[in-house]
């Protein structure tokens, strides 16, 4: 029996060990593709750039570029800038054990994504703050 107690454990450590990946390498600078995003009351990014949806009093969507920018990766972490127009915060991340999901904390909300592959995000992101809330999901592309 303890023989058996033993071996289980083993098991369990060489199953633990084959599931952690290698943690993808996402330094580099990222850009949105295709996205869905709207935002209620007066956004950090709003000096870049908003347009109102038509019909609505508060919603606005942004119509500035954002640039994702991760400069420094150690092992499972990363970190590095986001940027509009004229607006620019940081972000810290983090990578799964299994090196396919990330998050991302910027000042005011969090990014949740899947690793698609070496070049591709899927990301969604919320935040909500007294002043205004906001919701967004696309895809980020690795600038060659």
């Amino acid at each position: 029996m303890r023989n058996l107690r033993a071996l289980g454990g083993l098991v369990l450590l060489f199953t633990g060990a084959a599931m952690a990946q290698e943690a993808p390498d996402l330094r580099g600078t990222w850009t949105p593709g295709e996205g869905a995003h709207i935002v209620d009351g007066p956004s950090r990014h709003q000096e870049s750039g908003t347009a109102p949806v038509p019909d609505e009093e508060t919603l606005q969507t942004h119509t500035s570029d954002f640039v994702f920018r991760f400069e420094e990766q150690k092992g499972r972490t990363f970190w590095g800038s986001l940027s509009s127009g004229k607006v620019s915060e940081k972000l810290i991340g983090a990578i799964s054990v299994d090196g396919k999901r990330f998050v991302i904390a910027d000042r005011d909300g969090t990014f949740d994504g899947v690793v698609v592959d070496a070049d591709t995000l899927d990301y969604c992101y919320t935040h909500v703050t007294p002043t205004d809330m906001a919701v967004a999901c696309g895809l980020l592309h690795r600038k060659k």
